[in-house]
């Protein structure tokens, strides 16, 4: 018996890690798919936003250097790249009738050590920077070490708008370093709710086994039953995440912790107990769904499919609205098949996301009022600097 149960556990341990490893890698390959798409959207942002045209009649040596439009385009770029503090360097690449690509201008100021004067030989990516120049629709590539560094590098096509010929592609820079741990920290969140899942479930399944066992010893199958709702309670009353116990027979809701509570503003438990499925959100959610319907279906799905994520909009006693992340998995609790729901505030996250988008419309739609208007250029660079600080809080 002993040997038996001991080769389970070492089963269910090595499914458990081979879950964990592989959920990691999944979560980490599509954060940074995700922010590799982040990336080119910006590239083409940019792209769309500034009128390169003037650099097709460059001539890609210091002579450039005392053209108005050289100047101007070198500082649109300064600015942008001030704009996108996670950037490191943008700039604008030709291509010779022999092939070899060169660097236009960059974002970079003369006495920089990392300058690039116009003409510089830009030797990396061959392969890749052709087949943009050919019509291609734009990449991200990386990590890729080279006289710079290593970067993750967006690169779009520039093309004249009247004959469509691609004459240019912009590069975005992102140092390879701070970006894996960016795509660690953004994976950290549904990989933390799936190692809480698990180590619940798993948690619970061992206090089961054990409280079995116990009682099989000695003849007391209700009280290890108790014991096992007791030590339960116990971890559900002191998470300090909020949680929500669901009855699906009834669809009611049967206990929330403390910190739930807290988070929806009630004075007690009688107040939650009294609440309908859709008492703790609006009416109706972003997508114009009703809220009630729409949270019985997502009940349905994880009483076949536990554990699911989704995000949520909730509603507080206080009638104020709050974006969430939620996990929503089955338990046994004393016999009974329930669903445990755990909820975490969102809302600092999804503002700030707004307000980066917000920006990215601004910068898109003051380059599209205000070229040839150096004096906006300076006003762009104090407005810039403001951003900056702000970020930096």
């Amino acid at each position: 018996m002993v040997k038996k149960f001991t080769f389970f556990s070492f089963l269910l341990a090595a499914i458990f890690l081979l879950a964990v490893f592989s959920l990691t890698g999944l979560i980490i390959n599509l954060e940074d798919r995700g922010m590799r798409d982040e990336l080119l959207t910006k590239a083409r942002l940019v792209g769309q936003a500034v009128d390169f045209r003037e650099a097709s009649g460059f001539s890609a040596s210091e002579a450039d250097l005392d053209l108005p439009g050289y100047r101007r385009l070198k500082e649109r770029m300064v600015v942008i790249r001030l704009a996108y503090p996670k950037c490191r360097f943008i700039y604008l690449l030709g291509r010779r009738p022999d092939g070899q690509v060169f660097v236009f201008f960059d974002s970079e100021n003369p006495e920089s050590k990392d300058y690039s004067p116009p003409g510089q030989a830009f030797n990396e990516l061959h392969s890749e920077l052709r087949e943009i120049f050919s019509g291609g629709k734009g990449i991200v590539a990386g990590p890729r070490a080279d006289r710079w560094g290593t970067w993750i590098s967006a690169f779009v096509p520039v093309s004249d708008p009247q004959t469509g010929k691609v004459f240019a592609v912009l590069g975005m820079d992102v140092e390879a370093r701070n970006w894996r741990w960016a795509v660690i920290f953004h994976s950290f969140l549904p990989l933390n709710f799936f190692l809480l899942v698990c180590l619940s479930a798993g948690g619970f399944f061992y206090v089961q086994r054990r409280n079995k066992r116990e009682s099989l010893q000695f003849s007391g199958l209700r009280a290890a039953l108790q014991n096992s709702e007791a030590r339960y309670r116990g971890f559900f009353q002191n998470s300090p995440d909020a949680m929500i116990i669901i009855e699906p027979a009834s669809w009611s809701f049967i206990s929330g912790n403390p910190e739930m509570l807290r988070m929806f503003g009630m004075k007690n438990e009688s107040e939650l107990l009294a609440l309908k499925l859709g008492g703790l959100s609006p009416l109706r959610q972003p997508d114009g769904s009703l809220s009630s319907e729409g949270a019985r279906r997502i009940l349905e799905s994880a009483l076949d499919k536990s554990p699911i994520f989704f995000e949520w909009k909730f509603k507080r006693f206080s009638g104020d609205e709050f974006s969430a992340a939620v996990s929503l998995f089955r338990i046994d609790l004393v016999g009974k098949t329930m669903l445990q729901m755990i909820i975490r505030d969102i809302t600092q996250k999804k503002k700030m996301e707004e307000e980066n988008a917000e920006h990215l419309r601004e910068l898109e739609t003051f380059y599209a009022v205000s070229m040839g208007r150096e004096e906006r250029i300076i006003e762009l660079k104090e407005e810039v600097e403001k951003l900056k600080k702000e970020l930096g809080r």
